[in-house]
């Protein structure tokens, strides 16, 4: 049953990637990636903490709203 469902959610995962565009991004992404100053540019400004710190960020702030929600939900705390 579980090899069943595997297949199944991997067929349509395949079908959904072949009816979904491409990235209108990618372009710009490759053109970034050749650049030869990005790796002195990352020494003074840490764009991978940046990004760590704002993922951790949303993440607490969308853990925040669920539990709100769950808590309204359980009548646990009022309007």
């Amino acid at each position: 049953m579980l090899k069943f469902m595997t297949e199944l959610l991997s067929a349509f995962a395949a079908t959904l990637v072949k009816v979904l565009p491409l990235s209108p991004f990618q372009q710009y992404i490759q053109a970034f990636g050749n650049l030869p100053y990005l790796g002195i540019l990352n020494w003074f400004i840490p764009i991978s903490a940046m990004i760590k710190i704002g993922a951790a960020w949303l993440g607490c702030i969308a853990l925040f709203y669920l539990y709100s929600i769950i808590m309204r939900w359980v009548k646990m705390i009022g309007d």
